[in-house]
Parts: structure tokens; C-alpha cells; sequence
């Protein structure tokens, strides 16, 4: 392979070296290695993958490399990381002396033992040094009889034992999605997204080596789960769009992974994203697909999909079938990685919007309050946002409908997420669609708190969404 061209540093020194994007690959994954052992530091950069050397390459950086990525280029170029990435450098021929000799040919490794007559016999190594030996590569100048398969077999070779994750990254992943499933309800979207999509990038640049076996289903499930929180978070943030693309991406892992709470979980959430795409039979065909197979803690979720959808489409009967099956699995156990769980305040929260959407005010009213009796102090934004728009739906559907305290519903719901959703999301479209049904009722549309609503909804963005809203 040639050696890359581009206008960076780094690209230059490589293409003054000769050495290909693999080169450079093994030789960073080599230093990283020898750095750990030397200074006793674990916190060794993973596998360099070929689309991370590529970006570094073209000067595709929009952050600082981690700090054990730098420490290792620095000692690769002995050129700040700063300049190595930077385009168009103006540093470059300052650096030329210090650059190390190129790598040609490449080296492959050759057995510890040499063949029998081929030279004086070597000092006897015990098996840990014979393992040391092996582990790094006895690098010798390719011959030429040994340039074409045998030196394929020893990249390959090489790229097999430096795909094994290091299980300090590794279990950094795994903190990650458990702090995330502690505190994305709690949490400002936007404080989110950054790091839930590095995190993402590195499980799947992980996944691009050859790791093999069961760590390459952990890393599968990893890179899944921090899929879904994007995917989660785009939806959240009114991207439907790229919502889609990481559930569907996130289902892909899971189905790698063979794990059915990941899957129960993007089905749950492309339900949701058909749902409030006013796609009500996709939504309630989507989880009912998904429940047969569904992980307990998935299973309220989906019975709940079910039971939101068929009940805005006045499907009376199935809505409180599904809303039965929804209230007899409730979950008790601790908070998993997908989803909000339909746990006792939820439970509660979801019979309000069915039934509001069944048009039983009276009966959804007491369970709007048990919900919020139940979020108040929890800082749970979204679902206490929501519990107040089930409110506000109980308080029109009732025998005797009360518009004004509707209305003032609603406006709480807004103000409790302002400042942490963005305008075009969930929370602002079905506060519209409350006031547009307020607002057909002249009488209603007169009232103080319903024009206060309007001015509220008005106010966010230029025009409000066209036609109806949920």
C-alpha cells in the first residue's frame, strides 16, 4: 500500500518514511505497548483503527487525541501532537532531523529458533523471555523469498494479537453506560451528546480490528447500548431522522450481541419515534412484533407502546388489554441500560395518557397527580414535562373540562423543560397540540391562561408545527 498524501504533518513524515497507513498502525500499537511496559502506566491507548489513523492522517480532528494517544505520537515524531495533526504546517521541514529512519522493507517476524547451520546457536531463553520475545516481534529486513505470503500471514498475525482490548477501556465503556442509565432522565440532552458519541466512536473503532470471540460481543453490546443513547438523545432533541439511523444501527449490534434487552429496547424507542411521527399503526405493529421475545424489563414498555397507540386511535378495547398487561408486569428491579423503566410512578403517568387519549378525563386525572406526588424532588425532567401534559389532557377530556387548568398544565410543562430540551422537541410539540385544541373552543381560546399558552408556544420558534399535534 502506498503511503498516504495529505497536508498534515504526520502525513508528510509518513510519506518521507515510506510507511503506509498499517505501518503506522503497527508501530503505534507497538509504542503504546513499550510505554505501558516501561513506565508501568495501564492506561495504554486501544488498537489504533484504520479509520482513527485516516482521520489523524487528513487532519479530520475536531478534539485533542486522549492522553495516552498523545504520549504515544509524541514519542513516535518527538513533535507535539498539536503539530503532527495540524494542516498545512508551517513546522515541517524543522522536524525532518529528528525523524526516525523509514521502515523499508517492512519487517515480519521469524521464528525464535534459527535453522539448524544458519549461524552460532543462541543462548537458551527461558519460556516467559521466549514469550517476551514473541509477544514484540523479532523484526528482521523482509528476504526476498519471504515478501509475499509470509509476510501477509505476519500482518495478520500482528493485527490478531494487538486487536485484544485493553480491559481498562474497556471497562471504562461499561461505566459509562451504567452512569448514563443513572443519569440521562436527570441530565440537559445537550450536556449529553458529546460524550455518549465519543464513547460510541470508540467502542465501534474498537470493533473495526480484528477482535474476535467473546470480546467481540462485549464490545458489540457496548457499541449497541451507546448507539441507543444517541439514538435515544436525537429523538429527545426532536431529530427523528437521526433517531432512525442509531436505533436501526443499535438493533444491528444487538442482533450481534444476541442480547434482548438491547433489542427489546430499540423496538420500544422506534415505536415511540413512529408514534409521535403520527404513525400509530407502525408504532403499536412495531411493539407488538418485538413482545413475544422481549426482556421483562421490556415488556411493560412495549405494552405501553401498544396501549398509547391503539388508544389514539380509538382501539378501546385492545388499549386497555395491552394496559392491563402493562400494569401486571410493572418493574421492581433496579434501572437497566435502555429505556426509563414503566416502574410504579410511570405506571401510573402512562394509565393517565391512555386514558386521556381514551377521552376518560375523570379516571386519568388521579393517576396524573399520583405520578407527579411521586417525581416531585426526583429532577426527572422529561417525565415530570410529561405527566403534566397527561394532566392537562385529563382536564379537557373531563365530564366537566376545565380549559384553564389545562392550559396552566401545559405552560408548566414547558417551563419545567426550558432550557434543557430543545424548542422542536417532544415536550413543545404536544403543548401545541394542546393549545390548538383549546383554541378551537372560542369560548376556551378567550380564557387568560389559554392565550398565555399561545403567546408561549408562539414565542419558541417562528410558526408553530403544521396541522395536528399530539
Amino acid at each position: 500500500m502506498a503511503p498516504p498524501r495529505s497536508d498534515t504533518m504526520l502525513a508528510r513524515l509518513l510519506h518521507d518514511r515510506n510507511w503506509s497507513c498499517d505501518d503506522f498502525r503497527r508501530v503505534f500499537d507497538t509504542t503504546a505497548r513499550t510505554l505501558s511496559r516501561e513506565n508501568n502506566d495501564l492506561r495504554v491507548p486501544g488498537p489504533l483503527s484504520d479509520r482513527q489513523a485516516k482521520r489523524w492522517i487528513a487532519g479530520q480532528v475536531a478534539t485533542r487525541p486522549y492522553p495516552a494517544a498523545c504520549r504515544v505520537l509524541e514519542e513516535m515524531f518527538h513533535v507535539s501532537v498539536e503539530d503532527l495533526l495540524t494542516r498545512n504546517p508551517t513546522r515541517y521541514r524543522e522536524t525532518q532531523a529528528v525523524a526516525p529512519p523509514p521502515v523499508l522493507p517492512r519487517p515480519v517476524m521469524v521464528p525464535a529458533q534459527a535453522e539448524p547451520g544458519s549461524g552460532p546457536p543462541r543462548e537458551e531463553v527461558s519460556p516467559s523471555r521466549r514469550r517476551d520475545l514473541l509477544g514484540t516481534g523479532i523484526l528482521l529486513a523482509a528476504s526476498t523469498a519471504t515478501t509475499g505470503a509470509t509476510s501477509r500471514a505476519a500482518q495478520i498475525s500482528r493485527a490478531i494479537a494487538a486487536s485484544t482490548p485493553d480491559p481498562l477501556s474497556v471497562a471504562q465503556l461499561h461505566q459509562g453506560i451504567q452512569r448514563l442509565t443513572r443519569i440521562y432522565s436527570t441530565t440537559p440532552h445537550a450536556d449529553l451528546l458529546g460524550p455518549v458519541e465519543q464513547a460510541w466512536d470508540d467502542a465501534e473503532a474498537r470493533l473495526e480490528t480484528r477482535v474476535t470471540g467473546t470480546d467481540r460481543r462485549d464490545l458489540e453490546l457496548l457499541a449497541g447500548q451507546y448507539a441507543f443513547y444517541r439514538g435515544r438523545l436525537a429523538f429527545d432533541m426532536g431529530d427523528d431522522d437521526g433517531a432512525l439511523t442509531f436505533f436501526v444501527l443499535a438493533a444491528q449490534h444487538a442482533q450481534a450481541a444476541g442480547n434482548p434487552l438491547l433489542a427489546g429496547s430499540v423496538a420500544a424507542m422506534r415505536s415511540a419515534v413512529a408514534f409521535f411521527a403520527r404513525e400509530f399503526e407502525t408504532a403499536a405493529d412495531i411493539a407488538a412484533q418485538a413482545q413475544p421475545q422481549a426482556h421483562p424489563y421490556i415488556v411493560p414498555l412495549l405494552a405501553c407502546a401498544q396501549a398509547r397507540a391503539y388508544a389514539i386511535t380509538s382501539r378501546e378495547d385492545e388499549a386497555l388489554t395491552a394496559l392491563r398487561t402493562m400494569n401486571d408486569h410493572v418493574w421492581t428491579g433496579n434501572r437497566l441500560p435502555g429505556p426509563s423503566p414503566i416502574d410504579e410512578e410511570s405506571s401510573e403517568a402512562f394509565n393517565a395518557v391512555v386514558l386521556g387519549y381514551l377521552g376518560k378525563g375523570d379516571e386519568a386525572e388521579p393517576h396524573a397527580r399520583a405520578s407527579l406526588a411521586m417525581l416531585s424532588g426526583t429532577g426527572r425532567y422529561v417525565s415530570t414535562a410529561g405527566t403534566h401534559l397527561a394532566l392537562a389532557r385529563a382536564f379537557i377530556h373531563r365530564t366537566h373540562p376545565d380549559p384553564e387548568q389545562a392550559a396552566t398544565a401545559a405552560s408548566d410543562a414547558l417551563m419545567i423543560v426550558d432550557g434543557k430540551e430543545v424548542t422542536n422537541g417532544p415536550t413543545f410539540n404536544r403543548a401545541a397540540g394542546i393549545w390548538r385544541t383549546l383554541a378551537r373552543n372560542e369560548e376556551w381560546a378567550r380564557l387568560e391562561p389559554v392565550r398565555d399558552l399561545g403567546e408561549q408556544v408562539s414565542s419558541e420558534r417562528r410558526a408553530l408545527p403544521a396541522g395536528p399535534t399530539i
